[in-house]
């Protein structure tokens, strides 16, 4: 008896049934950037608890039309491409580079190694050469793709440790006490890492920041001491570029004679800001990063992507194989150099996505002018906004805004307590207007916004003032 496919399966399989449901959801998503493009669609954030969600989405048992889920998936997900989207570093993607994950998830090659997907590592490399180009790095760089810029510095640290600590890959990191100094303001991916590598995060050792959030480097050398009569050996020194809380880029050149006079690896958190490389305007910002020996940088940030692409570049190309050593005989047969086609010697994952198409495309059909216009219009636009608030009488900044990034509270010189901050911005979320964040800076609470959509223009910030206003005055007046 000849076993057969199951008729269920050959339907869902069908290449006709595909093109008349992929042309039906491109239809979907059209409207939906019909809307957000020219303002119909109000909405930024729907107003929902995660109980009220759980609720309304029932288990996967109880099946459903595909269609009807993923309208509603779109009315009720967040809207990052609405002009009034002003949170977090969550780009609104090109949509060409959409369509080509459509290409990617339908293929579904795996970069792990060259041959399941021998089209897509050489893309990625071509992206890296790029990334690693406009650093200002030499011939002698390298890097990976990999999925987010926590791996990415997880992946970046492994290698420092490596470099300049020991083997401890296969030794082990037994009593070893090593430490790495990071600005107070990191990311808290950074933390983590350590933690993770096993480190623990007592070795994590913060450096103190001026008041406009850089690193102070008059303090480096004593929290390096400091570290040193603990008993713990320093490896490496983390930078930001720029800082996820304030977008300030840390003063680079003076943080890389600081290592270079001290044997440590120095490693920069680029993830959202070292896009300004592809900017002749500000790419000032990123002097002597091109120093670093490792970088990370998101392109699912200000490059437009959809989520995940990250570049782990190091200065020397040799280190992206020190961080993972092993031999696998069932993927590779050779010394890793010689096989720098197979990422899965270099990188956390071991299927990755075709992650390499959707830069390596997007730039070479719209060009680098294209997304040097990006980012600078978005850092531009910051710009004017905070000239906007230097220029009220009831707002302050946290920081000069040196990014896309700004921080402020509402002060009229009597309002201007840390809850009047979180109830306005509380209030802004249930009337779905806006979407912004809060951090604390300084001991103090700040309404955070990143400009990040391309669509926003000057006259939405000025209206979520004017919103910020409204809803201040509520508060004191006592409506609800």
């Amino acid at each position: 008896m000849k076993l057969k496919i199951p008729t269920e399966i050959l339907a869902a399989y069908n290449p006709e049934k595909f093109k008349e449901d992929a042309t039906k959801v491109i239809e979907m998503l059209h409207h939906y950037l019909v809307e957000t493009s020219n303002g119909d669609f109000k909405t930024v954030l729907p107003k929902a608890s995660p109980e009220e969600v759980l609720s309304k989405w029932s288990e996967i048992k109880e099946t459903q039309d595909g269609f009807e889920m993923i309208d509603n998936l779109i009315k009720e997900s967040q809207h990052i491409h609405n002009a009034r989207y002003v949170g977090h570093q969550v780009t609104a993607p090109l949509p060409f580079s959409a369509v080509n994950g459509i290409v990617s998830s339908l293929l579904n090659n795996s970069t792990a190694v060259f041959e399941m997907s021998p089209v897509d590592t050489i893309m990625q490399k071509r992206v890296v050469e790029w990334m690693c180009e406009k650093i200002g790095y030499g011939s002698n760089s390298d890097g990976v793709l990999t999925s987010g810029g926590t791996i990415g510095n997880l992946t970046a640290l492994l290698a420092a440790r490596q470099v300049k600590g020991s083997n401890v890959w296969k030794e082990g990191i037994g009593n070893k006490k090593l430490a790495v100094l990071v600005s107070e303001l990191s990311h808290y991916s950074i933390e983590r890492a350590v933690a993770i590598m096993g480190m623990g995060t007592d070795s994590v050792f913060k450096l103190p920041v001026k008041p406009d959030s850089k690193i102070d480097t008059a303090q480096i050398e004593s929290v390096f001491n400091s570290a040193v009569k603990k008993g713990y050996t320093p490896i490496a020194l983390v930078a930001n570029a720029a800082s996820t809380a304030t977008g300030c880029y840390d003063e680079f050149i003076h943080l890389a004679d600081f290592c270079e006079g001290n044997n440590l690896w120095f490693h920069v958190d680029g993830a959202h800001g070292a896009s300004a490389a592809v900017s002749k305007k500000y790419f000032p910002l990123l002097n002597g990063i091109e120093r670093a020996d490792s970088i990370v940088w998101d392109m699912h940030k200000m490059m437009l992507m959809p989520a995940l692409v990250t570049g782990v570049l190091f200065k020397e190309g040799d280190d992206t194989y020190n961080t993972f050593l092993q031999e696998a005989s069932y993927l590779f047969n050779n010394d890793p150099r010689s096989e720098w086609f197979n990422y899965a010697h270099r990188t956390l994952e071991c299927t990755k996505d075709m992650m390499g198409m959707r830069p390596y495309i997007s730039l070479k059909t719209y060009g680098e002018d294209f997304f040097e216009k990006y980012i600078d219009y978005s850092f531009d636009l910051t710009k004017y906004f905070s000239e906007a608030i230097n220029n009220s009488s009831d707002f302050e900044l946290a920081v000069p805004t040196e990014s896309n990034i700004i921080c402020f509270r509402y002060n009229d010189g009597v309002n201007n307590s840390d809850d009047l901050q979180k109830e306005v911005r509380k209030r802004i979320l249930a009337s779905e207007k806006f979407y912004l964040v809060q951090t604390n800076l300084f001991g103090k609470t700040y309404m955070r916004c990143t400009i990040i959509n391309p669509l926003t223009e000057f006259d939405h910030l000025l209206e979520l003032l004017d919103l910020i206003r409204m809803e201040v005055k509520n508060i004191v007046g006592g409506n609800k």
